[in-house]
């Protein structure tokens, strides 16, 4: 059996965590929002950029930090995160490892993986998403928002059927507590590329387990308080 969530965040409080990453939510937002859930603080260290001829051209400390070898552990990408004298890289293995820090990996090893294995049917429907999408920093043409229509009105409904049936019925995506698996589907519905449009959000009032879920991480102090203060961003 774990530790509680309040003592396993009390210990984890002590660690000293950076994360790596641009100026936008992309890659690093559900690792932010975990740092929300649990109430633990870190630094946001952010690399600033600017679209110049549609591509995105980054500050040159993001620069010199490549050349000094600080992102070799992630093959020179971000994120990144920094803790205790040590590195981890690679958004998913990040995720798991903070959720591990913060109890929210379900309450035994059965219920971990049943966490873990709910997190790839999300990334398998962002995956999803994102062919239909295209370049998400190109244009809305009118064969991508016909695309899209189909996605939201006879693909994305199909997902959810299927993902209905795997979701806990407590409130939460596994078992009866917050987990990794309920921020992940969170941020799946309400941010990134997908979430930015409300049928996203919409399509879940035929889906009451996922839509609890989803509504049980928006209720959380920390997450309106991240979602309010949080930075501005093009993505």
């Amino acid at each position: 059996m774990r530790a509680s969530h309040r003592a396993q965040v009390s210990i984890s409080a002590s660690a000293k965590y950076e994360l790596l990453y641009f100026d936008a939510r992309g890659a690093a937002e559900t690792c932010r929002v975990l740092f929300a859930v649990a109430g633990v603080d870190y630094k946001d260290n952010r690399y600033s950029f600017s679209f110049v001829d549609g591509k995105p051209k980054v500050e040159d400390r993001h620069a010199e930090d490549k050349a000094a070898g600080k992102f070799a552990i992630n093959l020179d990408r971000l994120p990144l995160l920094l803790v205790d004298g040590g590195s981890i890289g690679q958004s998913k293995a990040i995720e798991r490892y903070l959720a591990a820090e913060f109890d929210l990996m379900g309450t035994n090893t059965l219920q971990a993986a049943q966490v873990d294995a709910f997190c790839e049917h999300v990334r398998d429907i962002s995956t999803a998403f994102g062919k239909e999408r295209g370049n998400p920093f190109g244009p809305m043409t009118d064969d991508t928002k016909a695309k899209l229509d189909v996605w939201f009105t006879d693909t994305l409904p199909g997902w959810y059927t299927r993902m209905e049936a795997v979701t806990g019925d407590k409130g939460h995506a596994v078992g009866s507590a917050a987990s990794l698996a309920d921020v992940a589907l969170h941020q799946l519905v309400t941010a990134g590329q997908m979430g930015g449009d409300a049928r996203s959000t919409s399509t879940l009032d035929s889906f009451p387990r996922l839509k609890a879920a989803v509504e049980s991480v928006a209720a959380l102090e920390g997450v309106k308080k991240w979602e309010a203060a949080r930075p501005v961003t093009s993505f």
